[in-house]
């Protein structure tokens, strides 16, 4: 209840009602104004998050550009340390005595890790060393196919090959390898009835009368074969897995 004092006038009395309720409105804001700057002082400053799609996005980006640049790296590196220690090396092939599965003037890759892990086996196209076999060239390289290993009674006959008396069919890529006689055997005693000797391999062109292989200089050394041929990088119509 509002008491106004005796002897003011009406016009004194509402001068004075409106200045209480500008002060009381004047004393709310500034109570409000303080809370506010007492509140916004006491807040830390927090980073907006970003959206979590946004941050999976960069960082599967990041992983696979990190990924792109060291697969070259790692491939350079370790075919350099093979080739380095003789397990990877290309060859050129100046001949024709294994076409089809190797043709004239392919570049095909050899590697030398499987012949670490097991002996060479029937059917492997292999890299040899002439070194201390009569009739080749020493220091020079050549391919041929695995046809007999060690123990094997091998027997060439009317074209077909025979392991232990049993017919052994060998493939390329263009089917059934037949083992026929060269024109120039007559002046050899072609071995086509042997037993291969221990820690030696038969070795036979697949272009067999085109190749002078085991039927003329006998089974060849396991220390002189160092690795197996297995791919064709060029030309580009060559290009795949040598079987």
């Amino acid at each position: 209840m509002l008491v106004v004092k005796r002897g003011w006038t009406s016009r004194a009395y509402e001068d004075w009602l409106a200045e209480t309720l500008r002060s009381a409105l004047f004393r709310t804001k500034m109570y409000h104004a303080k809370r506010k700057i007492d509140h916004y002082r006491n807040m830390q400053p927090v980073t907006p998050p970003l959206p979590q799609s946004t941050r999976r996005s960069s960082s599967w980006r990041i992983r696979c550009l990190i990924a792109l640049a060291l697969v070259p790296a790692i491939i350079f590196g370790s075919v350099t340390s093979l080739r380095l220690l003789g397990l990877f090396r290309p060859f050129y092939i100046p001949v024709g005595s294994m076409a089809p599965a190797l043709s004239k003037r392919d570049h095909v890759a050899m590697e030398g890790i499987t012949f670490l892990l097991r002996y060479p086996r029937r059917g492997d196209v292999v890299v040899f060393n002439s070194d201390h076999i009569e009739f080749l060239a020493p220091q020079t390289f050549y391919t041929k196919r695995v046809v007999g290993v060690p123990g094997d009674h091998l027997t060439i006959s009317n074209g077909d090959l025979f392991i232990d008396d049993k017919l052994v069919i060998l493939s390329n890529n263009e089917g059934r390898i037949v083992y026929d006689a060269p024109p120039i055997s007559g002046s050899f005693s072609l071995q086509t009835n042997v037993t291969v000797a221990d820690d030696c391999y038969f070795l036979l062109g697949d272009n067999s009368t085109n190749s002078f292989d085991s039927r003329f200089i006998g089974a060849i050394p396991r220390k002189e074969i160092v690795g197996r041929i297995i791919f064709c990088y060029w030309p580009p119509s060559r290009i795949g897995i040598v079987r």
